[in-house]
């Protein structure tokens, strides 16, 4: 009877805490054939343009990018960083330096959701 109450009480357990007999990973999607959809941009690329910078993803995969430039005061050469506002699935985002600085260095920031 003690046997068969701990036994009982260790299959309550499970049962409540949400163990099940058998478990099985979800197919990656590669595995399920559908490899356009990961989240993150892919196949980016980002550079100098005019007084500023563009950047664009060829693949969007449901996530979102933007161009972002670095550029520098001439008054007191601080760096001051510069983005778009809006995110981009498809096409050039462009970032400029804003009036009374110059070009300093680019880059692209992505996100997984757009």
């Amino acid at each position: 009877m003690q046997k068969l109450r701990g036994a009982l009480l260790a299959a309550s357990m499970m049962v409540a805490l949400g163990f099940q007999g058998t478990a099985a990973a979800a197919p990656t999607a590669t595995e399920a054939g559908d490899v356009s959809i990961m989240d993150w941009p892919t196949d980016c690329y980002y550079g100098k343009f005019s007084d500023g910078t563009q950047a664009e993803c060829e693949k969007s995969n449901g996530g979102s990018y933007k161009a972002v430039v670095i550029c520098t005061r001439y008054d007191n050469f601080e760096k001051v960083v510069h983005e778009p506002q809006l995110w981009r699935t498809s096409g050039i985002s462009y970032a400029f330096c804003p009036m009374g600085t110059f070009y300093s260095s680019s880059g692209i920031k992505t996100r997984a959701s757009s």
